[in-house]
C-alpha cells in the first residue's frame, strides 16, 4: 500500500511538472519575457525561503555547510532578482542592454556553484560564532563589489551580444563554474555518508540541472530564444533541488547531518581510545584482545599463531641524547618499516616504550622468524629521513609460538624470553623459542 502511495505521488509530481512545462512553452511562444519572469520569480522564492529555513532552524542543526550552502543561494536569487529587473522593456537600468543580465547571470551561477563546492568541505564543521561572523561580512562584501563593478565603475567585462551570444570571458566563466560543478559531484560523492543518501540524490540533482542550465545558456545567441528558455527551467529545477534538501534536513530530518557528523567524532575517538597517537598501531589492552581473538581462532580450527617482541636497542640513549621528541620519530620510523613488512591483515601493536609486539595471522613460529628478520634488515637498509637527528639504529627481537597446549600467556612470556637473550647475546638479532 505504501509502495503504491509512492508511485502516485511521483507519477502526479511528473504529470504537475510536465504540465508546467508545457504551459511555459506555449506561453513563451506568445511573450518569452512572461515566461521568464515566472521562472526566475519561482526559483528567487525557493532561494529567499531557504535562507530563512537554514537561519530558523540553525538552533537545530548548528551546522556551518547548511547556512554557508543557504546564504549562497540567497546572494544568487538577489543577483537573479536584479538581472530580471534588468530585462528589456522595463527600462530600469539603461544604457545596459542584454549584456547586463547576461553579467548578473553568470555571477550568480559562478557565486552558487562555487559555494557549494566550497560548502562541500565543511560538512562535518559546527556552526560557531567566528565562522557566523565570517558568513555574514563575506556575502555582503561580495555583493557590494559586484554592484559596484557593473553599475557603477562598470569595469566587469562585456558579457553578451545580441545576435553573437556570450563574449569569449563569459564563456570562459561558463566552462570554469561547469567544471567546478562537475568536481563537486565528485566530492559530494565521496562524502555523501555525511548528509545522507536522500540528501545526497537532492544535492546531485542540483548540480546536474546547474550543468544542464549553464549548458544551455552558454549556446544561446538570442535572448528571446528556445534555449535561454531551457537554461532558466533548468536553473530553476537546480534551485529547486536544493530546497528539497533543506525541507528533508531542517524539517523532516534536522539531525541527519548532525548524527553523521557525531557518528564520524565517535569512530574517531574510539580509534584514539584503541590506537598508538605516535605509531597508529594498537595499543595497551587493544593489543591483547586482538592476540587473544586470533589466538582463540588458531586453537579452535588448528591454525598456526606465533608472536614477535620488538624492543629498539639503547632507545633510551637516543631519548636522553637527542629528547623526546626525536624519540617519538624513530618510533613512528621504525613503526613504517614494520608496516611496510606486514601484511594489512597481520596484528600490530606498541605496548609501552620502544616495545612492538606483531602476530602474523595464520604464521608459524620458524617463519615468523623468518619475518623478523625481514624487519630488522629492511631497518637496516632503509633511507633514513633527510631530516633526521637520530642516526641508524637497530632493533632486537623475540620469537615464540603456539605449540600443544599452551596458552596464549605463555607463548607472550616466550617470546618476551627470546628477545631477552637477544639482548644479552649482544643485541641486533633474532631469537626463537620454540
Amino acid at each position: 500500500m505504501a509502495k503504491n502511495l509512492k508511485i502516485i505521488k511521483a507519477a502526479l509530481l511528473i504529470a504537475i511538472i510536465l504540465a508546467a512545462l508545457a504551459g511555459l512553452y506555449f506561453l513563451s511562444l506568445y511573450n518569452v519575457t512572461l515566461a521568464n519572469y515566472l521562472i526566475e520569480f519561482t526559483s528567487i522564492f525557493f532561494g529567499v525561503c531557504l535562507f530563512i529555513l537554514a537561519i530558523s532552524t540553525t538552533y537545530l542543526a548548528k551546522n556551518s555547510f547548511m547556512v554557508l550552502l543557504a546564504t549562497v543561494f540567497f546572494t544568487s536569487a538577489v543577483l537573479d532578482f536584479l538581472g530580471i529587473m534588468s530585462y528589456q522593456g522595463l527600462n530600469l537600468f539603461t544604457g545596459f542592454g542584454s549584456n547586463l543580465s547576461a553579467q548578473l547571470w553568470v555571477l550568480a551561477r559562478f557565486i552558487q556553484i562555487t559555494g557549494m563546492f566550497a560548502a562541500a568541505f565543511i560538512i562535518e564543521k559546527m556552526l560557531t560564532k567566528k565562522s557566523t561572523i565570517f558568513i555574514s561580512v563575506f556575502f555582503p562584501l561580495i555583493f557590494i563589489i559586484i554592484v559596484l563593478s557593473i553599475f557603477v565603475f562598470k569595469i566587469f567585462p562585456i558579457g553578451f551580444t545580441d545576435g553573437q551570444g556570450f563574449t569569449l570571458a563569459m564563456n570562459i566563466i561558463e566552462y570554469f563554474v561547469i567544471g567546478l560543478a562537475l568536481c563537486s559531484i565528485v566530492i559530494y560523492t565521496l562524502k555523501r555518508s555525511k548528509i545522507g543518501r536522500r540528501n545526497y540524490v537532492f544535492t546531485i540533482l542540483s548540480i546536474s540541472f546547474f550543468i544542464l542550465s549553464e549548458l544551455s545558456i552558454a549556446f544561446y545567441v538570442d535572448s528571446l530564444g528556445l534555449l535561454n528558455l531551457l537554461g532558466h527551467c533548468f536553473k530553476l529545477a537546480s534551485f529547486y533541488f536544493i530546497f528539497r534538501f533543506f525541507i528533508e534536513t531542517n524539517i523532516r530530518d534536522p539531525f541527519t547531518i548532525l548524527f553523521n557528523n557525531l557518528k564520524g567524532t565517535s569512530e574517531q575517538l574510539q580509534f584514539a581510545s584503541t590506537h598508538d597517537n605516535v605509531t597508529g598501531f594498537l595499543s595497551g589492552e587493544s593489543i591483547f584482545l586482538e592476540l587473544k581473538k586470533q589466538f582463540e581462532i588458531a586453537k579452535r580450527f588448528k591454525k598456526n599463531f606465533s608472536i614477535i617482541v620488538i624492543d629498539i636497542d639503547d632507545f633510551s640513549i637516543i631519548n636522553d641524547e637527542f629528547g623526546h621528541p626525536a624519540g617519538d620519530r624513530v618510533l613512528s620510523f621504525l613503526a613504517d618499516i614494520i608496516r611496510s613488512s606486514l601484511r594489512d591483515v597481520d596484528i600490530k601493536g606498541r605496548y609501552g616504550g620502544d616495545a612492538f609486539v606483531i602476530s602474523p595471522l595464520e604464521v608459524e613460529s620458524g617463519n615468523a622468524l623468518a619475518i623478523a628478520q625481514k624487519i630488522q634488515d629492511n631497518l637496516n637498509t632503509a633511507s633514513l629521513p633527510v631530516d633526521n637527528i637520530f642516526g641508524r639504529f637497530q632493533i632486537s627481537a623475540g620469537v615464540s609460538g603456539l605449540r600443544s597446549d599452551r596458552t596464549l600467556d605463555e607463548i607472550f612470556i616466550e617470546a618476551e624470553k627470546a628477545l631477552l637473550k637477544s639482548k644479552k647475546s649482544g643485541k641486533n638479532r633474532v631469537t626463537l623459542m620454540r
